[in-house]
């Protein structure tokens, strides 16, 4: 069986309306220029009420029919574009919250991040061949970003571009100092891992977690509210050590 392109079906049903919609016009307008040319035959105010129903029957069709869809549409396209750069507007500095806190968690100078947690495991023979993406990195490339945070025009299309790349540089954080050495980890041994250090990565994984947890939440909501996917809704978690 043949399948029809997408939107094609759409295409044939409007061409479909539009036909008999067009013979309509067509018949009423050959009506009224039969009615005009034949005005000397009947009653003036008989040719007064025909050609004044004719001409409101057809305007009425053109109208509703031709002209009224492209003008409902463009006005819903604005009043959908206004109210999306409200909600842009609205949920900015909440957004810009959890920039921050993503700042503090690549931060060198603080020790309630994993990546410090991690830290004394890197100079021990047997994790030292386990790979970590430096934080000193994704901060330059974080500062960048604050900029760009800075340069925000009030629009969803701007607001969007925000998340789009924020999400980015979060995932590739979570993979890369986070998820995938710890996993390397595991497959060397937990058992060789210093208790001390177990401590304290699990007490700043819960930490980690809740700020992953209330930012996919954040972006759930807003995905709703702007009927559209905009956030990413999800993030590989950590596993115990």
């Amino acid at each position: 069986m043949r399948l029809q392109p997408v939107g094609m079906g759409v295409k044939i049903e409007k061409e479909s309306k539009l036909g008999p919609l067009a013979m309509i016009i067509g018949s009423l307008t050959a009506i009224l220029i039969a009615v005009i040319t034949a005005r000397d035959y009947f009653p003036i105010y008989f040719i007064y009420v025909v050609v004044t129903f004719l001409l409101v029957a057809i305007s009425y069709l053109i109208i509703h029919e031709f002209l009224a869809p492209p003008i409902y549409g463009f006005f819903k396209k604005r009043r959908e574009v206004r109210k999306h750069n409200a909600l842009a507007r609205k949920y900015f500095d909440e957004f810009t919250h959890f920039t921050e806190r993503f700042g503090e968690f690549l931060d060198q100078g603080r020790s309630d991040n994993i990546p410090y947690a991690l830290r004394d495991l890197k100079s021990t023979q047997e994790f030292k061949q386990v790979f970590y993406l430096s934080t000193n990195d994704f901060y330059n490339l974080f500062n960048c970003y604050k900029k760009r945070l800075e340069r925000f025009d009030r629009t969803k299309e701007y607001f969007s571009l925000l998340v789009n790349e924020f999400d980015s540089v979060l995932d590739i954080y979570n993979s890369h100092c986070i998820v995938k050495p710890v996993r390397e980890i595991r497959l060397i041994g937990r058992e060789k891992v210093d208790e001390r250090i177990k401590e304290n990565y699990k007490k700043q994984k819960g930490a980690y977690e809740r700020f992953i947890g209330n930012y996919t939440d954040f972006g759930k909501k807003l995905n709703k509210e702007f009927g559209e996917r905009i956030f990413r809704e999800s993030f590989e978690m950590p596993e115990e050590l």
